[in-house]
């Protein structure tokens, strides 16, 4: 017995309708973006909140000592992850630096923990970035290219291959949330490990980035290779400037947490690295 016309008809067209709503929320879900405030609550960053939002999910990280009153405004729109001081007992600090290093990688990792969205972007607690418009776009456009797997991170203290190796910008991260989520896990396990021929906490992070990636793809099977480090960084890395990012402040341990604008003489395009 043959199937009617109109009934194949009416069928193709509720397929068709299917096919269409999953497409749209397959195309929303790959531009689905969470931001990460991550460290001690600051104001810098609690009051650039409602532009934050505008973008998508906002994640406060910060930490059990911290006055969470001061989120009690904008509760009801974000999610907030409280770490624990006690829990990075085991891993130690580096003799003379600022600050034990695992404590960007351990509320950044946390937080990631908690994105369910496509993209993600870390900031830091004591800085601000009301316009995100042009990260954002090459941030969206990851999905669709064939370096999908690169991290976007600012020129901030970005440094040359000649001034020092491996060394890129810990001040703003990007890229897709599972990549992320695995640079994070490795940078914060690092930490718990004596690391040869690492002196900054930016090139740790960028080990993670290098190396967490070489077990998903045998192409990008790299190490941290000096006789190779100018293509390793053009292959896992982007850059934003942010002097593209209107109304940013940034700031810095070695200018007293002072609000900085300018740029400075920094690498601000990774293909001249």
């Amino acid at each position: 017995m043959r199937t009617p016309k109109k009934f194949m008809c009416e069928n193709d067209q509720i397929m068709l309708q299917f096919w269409k709503n999953l497409l749209r929320r397959i195309e929303d879900f790959e531009k689905s973006l969470s931001i990460i405030i991550q460290g001690p609550l600051n104001n810098r960053s609690i009051n650039t909140i409602p532009q934050y939002l505008k973008y998508g999910n906002v994640i406060v990280s910060c930490w059990d000592n911290n006055d969470l009153s001061k989120l009690d405004k904008y509760k009801d729109s974000i999610n907030i992850v409280v770490n624990k001081y006690s829990d990075i007992k085991r891993y130690p600090s580096r003799p003379g630096s600022q600050a034990p290093w695992i404590l960007q990688n351990h509320t950044t990792y946390n937080a990631l923990m908690k994105v369910e969205t496509n993209l993600s972007i870390k900031v830091r607690s004591d800085e601000s970035y009301p316009n995100l418009d042009k990260l954002i776009d090459k941030l969206q456009a990851l999905p669709y290219s064939k370096n999908w797997s690169k991290i976007i991170t600012s020129n901030i203290y970005f440094r040359y291959d000649r001034e020092k190796k491996f060394h890129p910008s810990d001040h703003i991260i990007a890229g897709l949330t599972s990549r992320m989520r695995d640079v994070f896990r490795m940078s914060t396990n690092l930490c718990s490990r004596k690391q040869p021929d690492i002196d900054f906490p930016e090139q740790l992070i960028c080990k993670a980035v290098v190396e967490s990636h070489r077990y998903s793809s045998v192409e990008h099977a790299d190490i941290l290779d000096k006789s190779n480090s100018k293509e390793i960084m053009k292959r896992h890395f982007d850059i934003i400037r942010i002097s593209d990012l209107p109304g940013h402040i940034w700031t810095s341990s070695y200018r007293k947490y002072d609000a900085l604008y300018s740029e400075e003489d920094w690498c601000h395009d990774i293909k001249s690295i």
